[in-house]
Parts: C-alpha cells; structure tokens; sequence
C-alpha cells in the first residue's frame, strides 16, 4: 500500500506548453492542476525534448568510436579476450559454418546476438562487428544522456555520466561482444519512452514499436527480460491505480502486435532449425536459474562482485534512493522501475562465482541513473546553501568545463577516487593478461597452423583451454558443446556433458594446455586412445592424435 501511494501521487505530469494540444483524461487533468501548484524543490518541467548539443553529441560519438576499435572483435585485440568472449565469437563462427548455437554449441546469447556474429563471419570478417559495437555504444550513449539530462535539468550532467558509462563499460566489460551490451540501445531507449509516457506524452499506438524494442532486446540478451518484465508490472500498476483498464488493454494489444512483427521472422528460422527447445533450456531457463559463470569459490567471488560495486559507485544510488524520493516529487514511476532493475540485475551479478566482472554491466545503466540523481541532490543542496550565505547572489556562472568537472569530482570523491581505480584496474588487467600470454598464444598459434595442414574442413577437435583462439584459426568444430572447458559448466550435469563429449572419441586431435586441471577420467582416457605428437616450441601444450 505504501508503495502504490508513493508510485501514484509521486509522478507529477506537467504539459509542454509549446507543444499541440494534448488530451488529458479527467484523473490526468487533476493531476495536471495537482502538480502545477503542488510545491516542489525540483524545477517545474516545460519540455519534454532533449536536444544533444553538438559538442555533447561529437564526444558520444568518440567515446562509442572508442568503443568500437577495442573490442576484441577486431583480430588484432581477441587475444585479449577473455573466455566468454571468446566462445560467443566461436559460436558465431559455426552459426557461419551451419553449425546451430543451442544445439552444436550450448549458448545463453539470443539468437540475433549469434546471427550478427555469423553475418560478420560469412561476409569475410570479424571486422564488422566492430561497426555493430559502435553503432549499440552509440545510440545507447544517446539516450543515457538524454535519460540523465532530462532527469536532473543538467545537460552538462548527462554528459559527465555519459562518459562515467562509457569508462565503466571499458573497465566492466573490457573488448565488448557481451548481448547486454548490444541490447543497451533498446533498453535505454524504452525508458526514455517510458519517461515521457508517464507524463502523458506518448500515444498508446506508439507502444508497438515498445513491443517491437523490447522484443529485440530479448532476442539478442534474454537477461533484458527482467527489465521488460518489470516495466510490464509497472505499467500495469499505473494503469490500475488511474483506472484506465481499456487503455491498459489497449497498450498490451499494441505490445504483443510490436512482439509478432520480430517473433513472426525469427521464430520462422528457430523453429525451421529445430532447435526452439534447446533454445527455450538454455537462452531462458538457464540464464535465470544459473546465475554462474564460473567455478570459484563463491565465499572470495561475492565479496570480491560487492567491492568492485562499491567501487564503481553503481551502490550510491541504490542507498540513497528512498532519500531521493523524498526531496523530488517528479517522475517517481520511472526511478521506481530503475530502483528494482537495479536490484534484480545485482542478484545476478553478485552470484556470478568469477572474478570476472561483466555480470554487473545488466546492472549498469540503472544503478548510475539513481546515482546520478543522488549526485545532483547533493550538488542542489550546496547551491542552495551558497545561495543563502551570499544572500541569493553568485559571482559568477559556472561554464561547462567547470560544472562537469564539479559533477566528475563529487562523484570521485564521494567514493574515495574508488571509480578512478576500478576504471584504471578493469582496463588494464586484460592488457596485462594479454601481455604476458605473448608466449602462450604463439604457441596456439603453432598449433592452429599444424592442424589447418593435417585436418579437413569437417575434422572434429577439442581444445582444453580456456582460449578458444585454435577454433578461431582453424575454423574447426569443437566435438563437445561446450568448446571451452570452463564456459557454462559450473553445474555438474554441464561439466559431465562436456567430459562425455571428449570420451567419445570423435576428436580426431585433442589440444590440452598443461596448466589446465582435466578430469582423471579423461586424462586416462586420453593416454589409452590417443597418442602425443611432438612439436617444436611447444612448452604449454601437448597435442593429442587419436589413435
């Protein structure tokens, strides 16, 4: 009860005088009339446009250009990517290959998130993903800023926290190529639709195309769901508590018509490849059943997943939420459904059981918008008390350089510089990895040549090691679904799949890397039905013939 009562009387719906006329049903009158002469600290909304400055505009563009040059996608940078990325480009790669993700490889991905990677590969290239990765960074930059601005009045705002998202995803997500990074765009862009829908400036009709986003989304990081689905129960909540039922109704036919328009064609080849179960079990069913994606320990990972957290400054928010609620009446529906994305998307990333730390970008868009709104309500307090020690006067206006760099550093040092290691850290701890695997990687890259002049195109290999670079120069099929040893198999059923696969024998060459800890069953395995060739310069490996 408490909540509804806070959900509805705090959104506050304010007309765009310089707009058209808009229609208001008799509740949204009154709360109109209700909002106009309530008394607020936040700043009476009279636009509901945010126009992206030039200038703002072109440093999007370079952080998103940035973005798109480091990703691990381009040849010169994968072998800095981390297992996961790795096997999300293997998985692309067969998909080019007719081999299906889900089926011939256990997948988590959406399926437009593996067919874009396979339509990369088949034009010749891992190369343009780089343009799909700048192009998500891009138009996720754009609305962030414009979900940032718009929520605290401050265009220079948006843009400091533009760019801490920009940093963030660098140092969290190091070389891109995760779904959730590709399903920014839509996200972002559905609560910015969402923003102005709760003020009553969007049409009903217009939540096909929310449909048909949100649906994409799901399509290319199934974990979106969890923001959809809590938009779904806020919507309705809304719609509920302002009896607007036939709207209600009207907006999910709108919804599920948008979702036809994407499932009608996706779901023409998913089920033409006969894989929709499969399909359903692991890019559903396990993505919110298993939140692993490792095998460490989780008594070191958790707390390791919570002081990076705090660190990065995505905890602010959430702790000074409810504080936030009670200085600013305005737009408490769309803070509300980011305060619980925010939660969720932390449960899942926390549980991760890795020291790697991609889990939390899901959680990352949400937890800097509430961040951000408890940043400006500290920097609105201290404005009002200068105002009041010098009598309501200022000696000056503050420029742009300088406000940013206020925003940057209340942000810094509100969490002990934290932000400014964690960036400085997450980017350069797969630098420093890749460095010192020099000597590693030219010997998979020894071994990739052997087995392109001893294999066919249809030869069948497995590689226990956590790189899946040999499948990447070969071109090869991995005989297990499981192509990296140590991806999607902290459960036991998954781990005595992949063991089964290998103890099949299909392997015409087995590639172990000898600091990897292998199953007795398989090393056994291994010495009585295949035999070691010998390779010059190959101290990390040994190479497996079947016999």
């Amino acid at each position: 009860m408490i909540f509804s009562i806070a959900f509805y009387q705090g959104e506050t719906i304010v007309a765009n005088k310089q707009e058209e006329h808009i229609t208001y049903s008799r509740r949204q009158a009154d709360e109109v009339k209700s909002a106009n002469s309530r008394p607020t600290k936040a700043k009476a909304r009279t636009s509901y446009s945010i126009a992206v400055a030039s200038n703002h505009r072109f440093y999007i563009f370079l952080f998103s250009l940035v973005m798109g040059l480091t990703s691990v996608a381009n040849p010169l940078l994968t072998d800095f990517a981390n297992p996961t990325q790795m096997v999300h480009l293997y998985t692309g790669q067969m998909m080019s290959h007719g081999h299906l993700p889900y089926l011939d490889t256990f997948a988590t991905g959406g399926f437009l998130f593996y067919a874009l990677i396979a339509l990369s590969y088949f034009l010749g290239s891992s190369l343009w993903l780089m343009v799909v990765e700048f192009l998500a960074f891009y138009m996720s930059g754009i609305y962030f800023y414009k979900i940032i601005s718009f929520l605290t009045s401050k265009t220079d705002m948006g843009m400091t926290f533009t760019a801490i998202f920009y940093l963030l995803n660098l140092a969290l997500g190091f070389g891109g190529l995760y779904p959730i990074q590709w399903a920014f765009p839509f996200i972002l862009n559905a609560l910015w639709f969402l923003t102005k829908y709760f003020a009553g400036h969007i049409n009903d009709e217009a939540f096909i195309i929310y449909g048909f986003f949100g649906t994409l989304a799901a399509l290319i990081d199934p974990r979106s769901l969890i923001f959809w689905g809590l938009s779904f129960i806020i919507i309705g909540i809304y719609n509920f508590l302002q009896r607007h039922f036939a709207r209600g109704f009207y907006q999910l036919l709108c919804m599920i018509f948008g979702a036809i328009l994407v499932y009608y064609t996706v779901g023409f080849f998913v089920l033409n490849m006969g894989n929709l179960s499969d399909y359903v079990t692991q890019a559903l069913f396990y993505n919110f059943k298993v939140f692993a994606v490792g095998s460490d320990s989780l008594l070191i990972t958790l707390p390791y997943q919570i002081l990076v957290l705090a660190g990065s400054g995505l905890l602010l928010g959430l702790f000074g939420f409810f504080g936030h609620l009670g200085r600013v009446l305005e737009f408490k529906t769309v803070k509300w459904l980011s305060f619980f994305t925010l939660i969720f998307s932390l449960i899942i990333g926390i549980f991760s059981q890795s020291y790697f730390v991609f889990s939390l970008l899901l959680a990352l868009p949400f937890g800097l918008i509430l961040t951000a709104l408890v940043i400006n309500d500290r920097i609105n307090e201290g404005a009002d008390g200068n105002q009041k020690e010098t009598g309501g006067t200022h000696r000056r206006k503050r420029t742009t350089h300088e406000s940013q760099g206020g925003y940057w550093a209340t942000f810094a040092k509100g969490h002990f510089q934290l932000p400014v290691l964690v960036m400085i850290v997450g980017i350069a701890t797969p630098i420093v990895l890749g460095v010192l695997s020099v000597d590693t990687n030219r010997e998979r890259k020894n071994i990739s040549n052997y087995l392109k002049a001893n294999t066919s195109d249809s030869s069948i290999i497995y590689v226990w090691d956590k790189s899946s670079k040999i499948y990447l120069d070969t071109g090869l099929q991995s005989t297990s679904q499981f192509p990296n040893p140590v991806v999607n198999t902290s459960t036991k059923t998954n781990s005595q799949k992949r063991n089964d696969d290998v103890l099949q024998a299909k392997a015409r060459y087995v590639v172990v890397n000898k600091s990897e800890k292998i199953p007795s069953e398989v090393s056994s395995f291994l010495k009585s039905n295949y035999k070691k060739i010998s390779l010059d310069n190959s101290d990390h490996f040994t190479l497996y013939q079947k016999k």
